[in-house]
């Protein structure tokens, strides 16, 4: 078995655990299957594959019109419509004693969750998805490299960009002039829908380019992301285009960057055992924020988690318990924007080791 056909064949045997005998689980969010099978979706958006996986089987259904090599200890099918699946969950009923299918309510369609229901011979009930955010959170040497070099290209772009400004560009120019050199230097393509805002536009975090012009003595935020092998870059810079930033402007960055590092330093501090919590580091940079008179103007998490999703279940949310252990990578973003007048975030990917904090995204 190559290594390979290992890495899908352990990451399903993990999942497969939290199954009693009698149990499948019928899997639908195409970067969960991309992670536990390789498979490579067209159009997300569209059904083109189910994973089935029980104690004693695995059965991948793809479109038939999509070419796929099936790693060993994986039953390839094609065809991924309820009809063609209906036959395999009633031979596993009768030859395995399947009674009850775990299904993902958030990315199963409604029509498909129906049909289901009503299989006579199947319980259906939903499938807790921390059982693969706990997986998918940790990350591997492979994943992790190409994390890392989604963070170079992302930096060595970043570090070019911000060099590129001329007066009397739009959003919409500067922006293609990123996705331009985000494939230039490797990139799969844009990680996300590239953030371009000038002036009062960067007052919306996730403002979208328009034809405004950048005019002399304004603000600039830029947010994009290379893709290395389906993994996710993420960086988010502000900055002043002319000589005379406002006083205002002077003073949110530099709360929100010591803000960021209250973030970097909590990681990189001797701690007990007891691993820091996400709210922990959501906390330490709105803190700082709420100090300087912003904490209003706080207005989204300080971080999410990285990986096959832009955004994934490792959120920095003030409510979040979930504890931050190596391997992990994340973002720290925190913001200030001020409606009407401007917005400024600092961002880059962090990856958890067993010491602390690695920045991977960085001016370059």
């Amino acid at each position: 078995m190559s290594n390979t056909d290992n890495k899908y064949k352990s990451r399903i045997d993990k999942l497969s655990q939290v199954l009693t005998p009698n149990q499948g689980l019928l899997l639908s969010t195409p970067t969960d299957i991309v992670y536990l099978t390789g498979f490579e979706h067209l159009v997300p958006e569209e059904r083109e594959s189910l994973l089935l996986i029980t104690p004693d089987e695995n059965v991948f259904f793809h479109a038939s019109f999509s070419p796929y090599k099936s790693p060993q200890g994986i039953n390839s099918s094609k065809g991924c419509s309820l009809s063609q699946i209906t036959p395999v969950l009633k031979r596993l009923n009768q030859t395995k004693n399947l009674k009850e299918l775990l299904v993902d309510k958030s990315s199963l369609f409604v029509d498909e969750y129906e049909a289901l229901s009503q299989l006579s011979f199947l319980k259906i009930a939903g499938f807790d998805r921390q059982h693969i955010w706990r997986l998918r959170t940790i990350k591997d040497d492979q994943e992790m490299e190409n994390l890392r070099q989604a963070a170079q290209i992302t930096s060595q772009v970043m570090g070019f960009v911000l060099q590129s400004f001329e007066k009397g560009m739009t959003e919409i120019q500067l922006k293609e002039i990123i996705e331009s050199e985000l494939k230039k230097t490797g990139s799969e393509k844009p990680a996300f829908p590239t953030i371009v805002a000038f002036g009062p536009n960067s007052a919306l975090p996730h403002h979208q380019p328009t034809s405004a012009i950048l005019k002399p003595e304004m603000p600039v935020l830029i947010d994009f992301g290379a893709t290395v092998d389906g993994y996710h870059g993420d960086m988010t810079r502000t900055t002043w285009f002319g000589q005379k930033p406002s006083s205002q402007f002077l003073e949110i960055k530099q709360t929100v960057k010591a803000a960021y590092q209250a973030v970097i330093d909590s990681l990189n501090s001797d701690r007990p055992s007891t691993p820091i919590l996400a709210k922990d580091l959501d906390q330490a940079a709105r803190s700082v924020i709420t100090d300087a008179g912003y904490g209003g103007e706080f207005i989204h998490t300080t971080g999410h988690g990285l990986g096959l999703d832009l955004h994934e279940n490792l959120s920095l949310s003030w409510k979040n318990n979930q504890p931050i252990l190596p391997q992990m990578t994340i973002t720290v973003e925190p913001g200030i924007y001020l409606k009407g007048k401007f917005g400024f975030r600092y961002e880059n990917m962090v990856e958890i080791t067993e010491t602390g904090a690695k920045e991977l995204t960085y001016d370059a």
